[in-house]
């Protein structure tokens, strides 16, 4: 890294727009890859590492495959699981979209245990605020989509 960020300031000196040039000589080269990472960008910048818009929420949960074939994508619909979930969103550290795809993520797991609609409310809610979590708990739910719709493209 040491050997590109000398070549980088060398380079800068002499040619004053480097930083654009080379973004442009990298979308040419890499257009989808580029465009993926500006859309991350932005969604990151405006929402932190969350699920902040319907589209994603969409995206991601789509590709929910519940457990034994019994079905895919969303369980309930995002109104619904806000309605019954009583959370004040304004509060917490999550979103309705992460909330809501916990939710729909955790029926796809463990539909063949409980069907019970309270029960994944409540474990939605303790998976996104688990206390001893390796990372933001907060955060899971827009990781986990992003890596499935990863996975899904590859």
């Amino acid at each position: 890294m040491h050997k590109v960020i000398t070549k980088y300031n060398n380079l800068k000196n002499k040619y004053p727009n480097i930083a654009e040039d080379m973004m442009m000589m990298f979308f040419d080269k890499m257009e989808d890859v580029a465009y993926e990472a500006l859309e991350e960008y932005e969604m990151e910048k405006e929402y932190g590492c969350h699920i902040g818009t319907q589209e994603l929420y969409e995206n991601a949960v789509q590709l929910l495959d519940w457990v034994d074939n019994k079905g895919s994508g969303a369980r309930w619909s995002v109104e619904d699981i806000i309605r019954l979930s009583g959370i004040d969103f304004d509060r917490k550290e999550y979103t309705e979209y992460d909330y809501a795809y916990s939710v729909n993520m955790l029926y796809s797991d463990y539909c063949n245990i409980f069907t019970e609609s309270s029960y994944y409310l409540k474990m939605a809610k303790n998976y996104l605020e688990d206390p001893d979590y390796c990372g933001v708990a907060s955060e899971r739910a827009y990781n986990n989509a992003k890596k499935r719709i990863k996975y899904d493209k590859e």
